[in-house]
């Protein structure tokens, strides 16, 4: 009867503990979405200054202009409705952030356990970089909220015909938020058929990537069609990145125009040059940038954790998200996009966020389980030594 009592108020704990991080984070998250609608209302937005224009000029999907369809299209569903687009844009960030920290937890929970998806939830949920980015108007929101998805279901256990519409849905989705998601994509993909292999299901894969990949072509065709470039708008991109990184702002020196390719522009100033950024990029993105964007220092600790539960227990789906997440940063993470602290903006480490974040909460449950597995050994050790000690002295 009392080794039931036991077992019951553990089982009681283990439930406890995880629903009190739920609560916290619930209550951060109102917080925080509270807080950043008053501070930020007024903040001036990035790239989603100009996407109520194009949602008035854009006639059917992908006619977007510059920017990727999807969240143009979002923007111009709510202005029809009558909601001002200043409004509408921070508000559906707001969403995004929300709806980003539900599925953490969900997702997380399913997969890595109670502790760990609540603890995870609680760290997004109180992160401010979030509910900045979100009130900025960013597509970087739209962009990962897919991208959660699209690993989630690609990674599935047992693959069923919904799991691969899913994430071909998904990764469409994402590829039409950010053309740069497209990374991920193809970055998760290879990781996992290397960690895999033998068990890596081709056929499932093959026919998700397909899904998204016909989800995308009509915006690359209608780009090819309007612009001569499929990839167009992000080539312009890449170009002012690469005069950004040469000549700096207000240059008075001629500056190269039109598109620029991804080869041209990793290795603009050659192959060793381009060895020697990476490596420029890595060790400024682990020195300031990242420990920046987790915001809460001591949740670093936790990352390392995180690496190690994860190699240690087999968890490579954590691995595969932080590693199709972090690398395409690298290219641009040595440009000193900003003046004044050097480096580029936190806004493109927020799918790294959630790969660490994600490896934090489990870092936490497993340091936490280990903990308690020793403290129990060690109080149980304690107890028999004790009893061993008060049977002595009866005896004498």
């Amino acid at each position: 009867m009392a080794a039931e009592i036991k077992v019951r108020g553990r089982r009681d704990l283990e439930r406890m503990v995880p629903l009190f991080l739920a609560m916290v984070a619930g209550v951060a998250l109102a917080f925080n979405l509270l807080v950043c609608w008053k501070v930020y209302r007024n903040a001036p937005l990035r790239e989603a200054a100009s996407r109520s224009l194009m949602a008035e000029g854009s006639r059917f999907f992908y006619d977007s202009g510059f920017a990727e369809p999807l969240p143009v299209f979002t923007l111009k569903a709510a202005m029809a409705l009558g909601a001002d687009p200043d409004a509408a844009v921070r508000a559906e960030g707001l969403v995004l952030f929300a709806a980003i920290t539900v599925v953490s937890f969900l997702f997380i929970r399913r997969r890595f356990g109670a502790l760990a998806g609540a603890m995870a939830a609680m760290l997004l949920a109180g992160n401010p970089y979030l509910g900045y980015s979100a009130m900025r108007g960013g597509s970087h929101l739209h962009a990962l909220f897919f991208i959660l998805l699209f690993w989630y279901w690609f990674d599935s256990e047992k693959h069923t015909t919904g799991s691969i519409v899913a994430a071909g849905l998904a990764g469409g989705a994402a590829c039409l938020s950010r053309l740069d998601s497209a990374w991920f994509v193809l970055i998760s993909a290879v990781l996992f058929l290397a960690i895999k292999r033998r068990d890596f299901d081709l056929k499932a894969a093959g026919l998700s990537l397909g899904l998204a990949f016909l989800l995308l072509f009509p915006y690359l065709a209608y780009q090819k069609a309007k612009y001569g470039n499929s990839l167009y708008a992000q080539e312009l991109s890449l170009r002012r990145w690469a005069n950004l990184d040469r000549y700096g702002y207000n240059s008075a020196e001629p500056m190269p125009t039109g598109p620029l390719s991804v080869a041209g522009f990793l290795f603009r100033d050659g192959p060793v040059s381009a060895v020697k950024r990476t490596f420029g990029g890595l060790g400024r993105s682990f020195s300031f940038e990242i420990p920046k964007v987790v915001y809460y220092k001591l949740t670093m600790v936790l990352v390392f954790l995180g690496f190690y539960a994860a190699f240690a227990l087999k968890k490579d789906s954590l691995l595969v998200f932080f590693a199709a997440a972090f690398l395409p940063v690298l290219a641009l993470a040595p440009v000193q996009q900003i003046p004044v602290a050097g480096g580029i903006e936190l806004r493109y480490y927020l799918s790294t966020l959630w790969g660490l974040v994600a490896l934090a909460a489990l870092g936490f449950q497993e340091g936490l389980e280990w903990a308690a597995k020793h403290f129990k050994a060690w109080l149980e050790g304690k107890v028999l030594e004790h009893a061993a000690k008060d049977k002595r002295d009866n005896k004498n």
